[in-house]
């Protein structure tokens, strides 16, 4: 006995070979703010003067939440979220990390210029910011 079996087509599939370019995009290059330019692969910042300064990753990480959110104060929980940190981190860890970031970056010790800090809410980048694609 001979039976004819139907067969549903299945749904087609995106092709993983047309895949747009911008599905391969690392992202931006880096950022511009109050004459700095931060260079993400290399993790380099460099100076309105032009010299560069080293960053920890984690500097560069604590310094790219705050340029992705320019001039909005964020708190450390939501600094740690942004950074993915792990949730055991102790949450002063950021405001270590602040301080070496704002030795790096601000010129003037006593009044942070760029790095600012919004007492019992958090802390804000306080510049206008350009993404480098």
């Amino acid at each position: 006995m001979h039976t004819t079996q139907h067969f549903q087509q299945a749904p087609a599939l995106p092709n993983f070979f047309t895949v747009t370019s911008s599905a391969f995009s690392l992202g931006p290059r880096g950022f511009r703010f109050a004459g700095w330019e931060l260079r993400l692969r290399s993790r380099r910042l460099i100076s309105p003067e032009g010299k560069e300064v080293s960053l920890t990753k984690t500097e560069c990480t604590l310094l790219q939440v705050l340029l992705h959110r320019p001039r909005q104060i964020m708190s450390r929980e939501q600094i740690m979220d942004m950074a993915q940190t792990e949730t055991s981190v102790f949450d002063r860890a950021v405001d270590v990390q602040m301080l070496r970031l704002r030795r790096k970056v601000e010129t003037a010790g006593n009044a942070p210029a760029l790095l600012k800090t919004k007492r019992g809410a958090g802390y804000f980048l306080d510049a206008d910011v350009q993404v480098l694609n």
